[in-house]
């Protein structure tokens, strides 16, 4: 005697003669309805045949042992630098943390900094955010670059106020040209 689907689930052992039925009946149709209709029809019955097969594969499957988690990311500011940017997104980022202090903080200075974490680990083996002094000393190899660090420094103050210009273009250029460097 067969036991219940309940206590069978997740034996595929005992479900080869159900799949070779089911197999045969997939060929018969299809051929019936290519005979009776051409191609679109058998298109047709496949994908029906498959619908209704993922709903058998579904019954047949084990259920879940507990509760699954969904592991949860902390939420930071360098978080936004993740996340997949447009072109039209970096521009307004870039105009804006011209613009703006605020701005700079809240989107373009945490993207320019995961950059700069990304070329300091990569090429020389530092991470910006353990080793602050050493990826100082990368960026700033000479004493006119000192003034770009306060830009990217990764414990820098994040100012909430919208009042002050952000990042001078000048400047903004050179710390780009000095990223593309390293």
């Amino acid at each position: 005697m067969r036991q219940p689907l309940a206590q069978r689930r997740g034996s595929w052992r005992g479900a080869r003669p159900e799949l070779g039925i089911a197999a045969v009946a997939l060929l018969a149709s299809a051929a019936a309805a290519y005979a009776v209709a051409s191609t679109a029809a058998t298109v047709v019955v496949v994908v029906v045949f498959a619908v209704i097969a993922m709903g058998v594969v579904s019954r047949l499957l084990p259920a879940p042992s507990g509760a699954t988690t969904v592991p949860e990311i902390a939420i930071d500011r360098r978080l936004s630098t993740g996340r997949s940017f447009t072109y039209w997104r970096l521009q307004s980022q870039l105009k804006d943390g011209m613009a703006s202090r605020s701005a700079y903080e809240t989107a373009l200075g945490p993207h320019l900094e995961h950059l700069l974490a990304a070329r300091l680990s990569e090429r020389h083996g530092v991470t910006l955010y353990g080793q602050p002094d050493a990826a100082r000393r990368i960026l700033c190899a000479n004493d006119k670059d000192l003034d770009l660090w306060p830009w990217v420094d990764p414990v820098r103050s994040v100012s909430s106020s919208a009042e002050g210009p952000g990042i001078p273009a000048k400047t903004l250029a050179r710390l780009l040209q000095r990223m593309e460097e390293l």
